[in-house]
Formats: C-alpha cells, structure tokens, sequence
C-alpha cells in the first residue's frame, strides 16, 4: 500500500482558517495529520479528534446543503419531492443529530459520519435552548427559501439536464508558487448551463454579506470553470442565494478577465504566505512554531483547538508528554 503523504494543496477556505489564526491552521493540516493511526502521538490523535468536531452553524448549514442537493438529484430523476416531507425530513434529521451528540461520552472519537458538536463537547462553547431553536430554525427556513426562491425557479427553466455540478464534487485545478505545483480545491454547489453561459450559484444560510467578500470566492469558480469547461469568461456568472433571507432575488456578478487575473494572484500570494511557513510542502512536514496564534480573544473561543494551544490568548492548554 503506497505511503499517504500529506502534501501542500490551497483552497478558500484554507486561505480563510490561515488568515484567522496560522496555528489553527497547523493544527488542522499538520497537528492533526496521523491522528488516526494505532500509534500516533497524543497530541496529533487529539488534535485529529477535534477537527471532526463542528459547529451549530456548520452542522445546519451542511445538512440544508445536503438536503437541497439530494432534492435536485430526485427531481432530475424525475421524482418530485414534496416541500413539506422535505422540510420535516430535514427537522428530523437534525434532531437525530442532535441527540446523537448531547448524549455522545465527552472526550471520545465518534464514528466517521456522525455528527459531534463543540457545544456540547466544550462547557464554555454552550448555548440556551433559545439559541439551539434559532439556529434550527433558520436551516427549517432555508429550505422553505429555496423552493420558493428564483434560483430554483431558473433551474426548472433551464432543465435538470443542464446541471454541471451539484454540491457533491471535489475538484482540483493546478497553480504554482516559484516552480512548486499544488493543487487548488473547488467544491461547487450548482452550476448550470444556461442559453447565457454558466451560472454558478452558491447557497448561503446566513445573512447577507454586504463586505464584497464573494469576490475571492467568485474568482476562484471562475478560473475553474474557464478551465474544466473551456468557457469564456465572459459567459460565467455568479450569484450567491441567501435562502433564509432573500431567496426571491439573484444578484447576478459577470465574470471579467481581469477578475481572473486577480484570482490567479490571489491563489499565489496567500499560498505563498502558507509555504513560507512549511519545512517539506512535498512531505508535510512544519513545525508548530512557525505558525503564530491570533491576538484576538473571541476568534480562540471559537476554536476547536484551543485547549491544545499553550500560547493562546486564552492559555487553556492541556499538556501532552
């Protein structure tokens, strides 16, 4: 059996995890690799505990993901879901969820697809009964949104056949910092080959984000779809579908040469800043002090790593031999 390497790869949302805190970073690429092994190190097989834990807004979010794309996949079988089933199936589901968590024995691996949530695993991460329901809520809220939103509707237009992508592919393209090769990873939820071009279209169950920060995330759909579907770039758009919020509207952003440019750079630049921090990007090999923690107290709260981090604005660390 070939040995698994941990070699260098870049997405958006690495990028993102490194510019909140390089050491959560670590602890997620470097910390945790191995830790599943019989004779791994404590600190690496805790380290990869933690990282399979999530959050209530990730563990909602990916579960309305999950749902929308298995209604897609029934409707371009030529099955029709109903909107009520759908939603209840989805409350149900979270419910199992939930249970499934609460009553999980803390501090111990769970099987590879259940879902263990940090509030219940971490006494200070724990919220009301209030909170639990709103966040439940807004999934329940999410679903009602895409069945009545203008995504859903262009999507019926245009036909099931013309779905390219479906929120279930990984998918790579290459890029290069000084001569060294990675892949870049895109996980898109829909794409659609409309009479216009392509449409990709990103399902958001949280507020509307007003910052322009789809940018980045725009510009690296783009470059890939350029390259998988040797499509000009003037003929891919992008709009991000806020269900919960504002279904009803598609905010529509072309696609421009120099919007591809700029998301080319953006790849190297925040890739280099990573690999500057790297001993082997071959091998995965980096050491834990390269990687600086964040300065900012709430950003560690959050983390799933922070009883691992001596040096944390929180310094909670457990210690391991």
């Amino acid at each position: 059996m070939a040995e698994l390497v941990n070699r260098f790869s870049y997405s958006l949302s690495q990028g993102n995890q490194f510019r909140t805190c390089e050491r959560q970073y670590w602890f997620s690429r470097y910390g945790s690799w191995g830790g599943w092994e019989k004779d791994a190190l404590p600190l690496s097989r805790e380290a990869y505990r933690l990282k399979k834990l999530t959050n209530r807004y990730l563990w909602t979010g990916n579960r309305v993901h999950e749902t929308i794309r298995h209604t897609l996949d029934l409707l371009r079988s030529g099955s029709q879901p109903d909107p009520v089933g759908t939603r209840d199936r989805l409350l149900e589901q979270l419910r199992q969820d939930f249970r499934g968590s609460r009553d999980h024995p803390r501090k111990t691996p769970g099987p590879k697809n259940k879902v263990l949530l940090l509030e219940h695993e971490d006494p200070d991460s724990g919220v009301s009964d209030t909170q639990w329901k709103g966040v439940v809520d807004r999934a329940l809220s999410a679903i009602d949104g895409f069945f009545r939103s203008e995504a859903f509707r262009l999507i019926q237009k245009t036909g099931y056949a013309s779905l390219l992508r479906n929120d279930d592919v990984l998918e790579s393209m290459d890029s290069a910092v000084e001569g060294f090769v990675f892949p870049v990873y895109v996980t898109i939820d829909v794409a659609l080959d409309t009479p216009e071009g392509i449409l990709i279209l990103d399902w958001k169950t949280g507020k509307p984000d007003a910052s322009g920060s789809h940018e980045e995330q725009l510009g690296i759909y783009a470059l890939f779809s350029k390259k998988k579907w040797a499509t000009d770039p003037g003929r891919i758009r992008f709009s991000p579908v806020y269900l919960s919020y504002a279904p009803e509207r598609l905010d529509l952003s072309p696609v421009t040469e120099g919007m591809l440019d700029l998301a080319t750079e953006n790849i190297r630049t925040n890739a280099g800043k990573i690999l500057q921090k790297i001993d082997d990007p071959e091998r995965g090999v980096a050491r834990m002090e390269n990687f600086r923690t964040t300065e900012d107290p709430s950003e560690c709260r959050r983390c799933v790593y922070r009883t691992l981090c001596s040096d944390s604005p929180l310094k909670t660390a457990t210690t391991f031999p």
